[in-house]
């Protein structure tokens, strides 16, 4: 099959890689070029993308683009993506929420704001706590982001005073205030084909469960970041509460926004229900990964039915959990200055010039050697992720100038199963001050699942990590 995967940046490199070690004829057009898997998958210049695409079997775009993928599927072609509604749903925050409310889903309060001061006004005027969060071109920036731990929001004030300190003048200041709802974080999603969710072999629509955890340190700690790492499972959505209160409800939506491909739907969980937090219309960033481990039928032959409005015969999943990580090294989550026509022979004057300049170069990643501990098997191989690095005679190099390397999965029939066989991995994989957070035994599955079983959002019986937590308590018990 001929296919065009088409992108801004690069969500999911390893994607199309192995869609490409599945047999099919694949080009990337990419948008901000980068050197991620260079000399592996074929590129052709973006600006060429549609003629290139009119020719393909199926094309894939794995970000916003402006309402492209819909226009394309107009004429005929088979494609993933979704039109300008599509984006607007993520991007927009209070219309999401206007369209999340009209399906039946419970929302928390948003309010728009014109600029940070008015945030500010609010904030101080109103009490309570609030949650910061940006919207519309400031989607790509981490770490605008602030979600109240003080009662009156105090930190959050004290991060917008920061804020409006630092901003650059020109920059339109899009941000939302959205009450703080106490709960546990869980999200659901699914592949829509235009019509339906995907089907299992069985016939029957299944869905993505899974917990994020997006601040840099162990233990939920430190400013948050695109994400760190991700427990997920796929379960048929009819045994799925979080899915019959969320995807299964937006169904009329869907179906006016044009979309094929993987929506997830983000939440906040509590003993009064599900409240609607935001959408992701697009590949995740790492959950595509998540989703390589555990899908089991060819990634072509997928997308083609999804695209096609069809569904994929005899589909097969692996029914266990799975963690997926991020291997970061410097400067993440910071961004590198890139050095433009510096001469690297220049004297320099002073030790603090010194000091500025080796510090700026240290901070750089790009050309890092990526390393192994041991011959990798099989088995590891397919479950390290090469979303951040490019090959250069046979040495794996970092990519980037921000510090991302690659994504690295674990599936086991519980968490803790898919914990050690992630960190076990992560730990034969050497980078310079390489890093990850390393608190999988602790995620937030974990301090939510007692919580989400009593609420009737996972299933005691079917949980097997809930069911090796009985066991030891019992055995405990009849120890004494």
């Amino acid at each position: 099959m001929k296919i065009l995967y088409v992108t801004n940046d690069f969500l999911a490199p390893d994607l199309a890689l192995r869609m490409k070690n599945e047999g099919n004829d694949i080009a990337i057009a990419q948008r901000e070029e980068n050197d991620v898997l260079k000399g592996t998958l074929k590129r052709i210049p973006f600006e060429k993308r549609l003629d290139y695409a009119r020719t393909c079997d199926l094309v894939v775009y794995d970000d916003k683009m402006d309402g492209e993928p819909a226009l394309l599927r107009s004429e005929g072609i088979s494609v993933i993506g979704g039109g300008k509604k599509t984006d607007e749903i993520e991007l927009d925050r209070v219309k999401a929420n206007k369209i999340a409310e009209a399906c039946g889903l419970m929302v928390p309060k948003v309010r728009p704001v014109k600029d940070l001061k008015e945030a500010k006004e609010i904030i101080e005027k109103e009490g309570g706590k609030w949650v910061l969060k940006q919207m519309g071109h400031l989607d790509i920036i981490k770490g605008l982001n602030s979600v109240a731990k003080m009662e009156n929001s105090e930190d959050v004030i004290a991060k917008t005073d920061k804020l409006i300190e630092i901003w650059p003048k020109g920059l339109k200041q899009e941000f939302v205030l959205q009450e703080k709802v106490e709960g546990h974080e869980f999200a659901c999603g699914s592949y829509w084909n235009g019509f339906e969710f995907q089907k299992d072999a069985d016939g029957d629509e299944i869905c993505e469960e899974n917990w994020e955890h997006k601040p840099l340190m162990a233990g939920n700690m430190g400013e948050s970041t695109g994400e760190m790492f991700t427990v997920m499972h796929y379960v048929k959505a009819k045994n799925s509460k979080i899915f019959s209160e969320t995807l299964d409800k937006l169904r009329p939506a869907l179906e006016k926004i044009d979309f094929r491909g993987d929506i997830d739907v983000n939440c906040i969980i509590n003993d009064d229900g599900c409240y609607f937090l935001e959408f992701t219309p697009r590949m995740g960033v790492p959950a595509t990964s998540a989703q390589i481990a555990i899908q089991e039928s060819p990634w072509g032959e997928f997308f083609k039915a999804i695209a096609d409005g069809e569904q994929q015969e005899n589909y097969k999943y692996n029914h266990g959990y799975c963690i997926v990580s991020w291997l970061y090294t410097k400067p993440f989550p910071a961004v590198a200055e890139k050095e433009e026509n510096e001469d690297k022979n220049e004297k320099i004057s002073s030790d603090d010039e010194i000091f500025k300049m080796m510090s700026k170069r240290l901070s750089d990643s790009y050309g890092v050697p990526v390393m192994f501990k041991q011959k990798l098997s099989r088995e590891d191989y397919l479950n390290i992720h090469f979303d951040g690095v490019y090959n250069e005679n046979g040495m794996l190099r970092v990519a980037n100038h921000e510090g991302y390397v690659v994504t690295v999965t674990g599936m086991g029939k519980t968490v803790d199963e898919a914990a050690e066989r992630t960190e076990d991995l992560l730990k034969k994989i050497v980078v310079p001050s390489g890093f990850w957070r390393n608190d999988f035994k602790k995620s937030n599955y974990h301090s939510s699942r007692n919580d989400l079983i009593e609420w009737g959002y996972l299933d005691e019986e079917k949980d097997e990590d809930a069911l090796t937590t009985i066991k030891k308590q019992i055995k405990e018990i009849l120890k004494r």
